[in-house]
């Protein structure tokens, strides 16, 4: 189930009697903002669980040596994003 924000404020007790999980997005982006899991699911298996399958098979871009290049990477990335070169 997909609902939006407004839709989410309009009808709260939705989550009272919660059967499937549910995403909340954000209709303009298109961006999941948040997921809800039905108690029920959350007392059968950990949180963990549950939503540990989401990078499984996730595999990296890039591949580094040591953290002080990963960390290092990371900073000139960011700045390259904040000042745009």
């Amino acid at each position: 189930m997909i609902i939006g924000v407004s839709e989410l404020q309009k009808k709260i007790s939705i989550f009272k009697n919660l059967s499937e999980t549910v995403y909340i997005v954000d209709k303009k982006s298109k961006e999941i903002l948040a997921t809800v899991l039905p108690k029920k699911q959350i007392d059968k298996e950990s949180l963990t669980k549950s939503l540990g399958g989401i990078f499984q098979n996730y595999k990296s871009e890039k591949t580094f040596k040591s953290f002080e290049a990963m960390k290092e990477e990371a900073y000139e990335e960011e700045m390259r994003e904040k000042y745009g070169k």
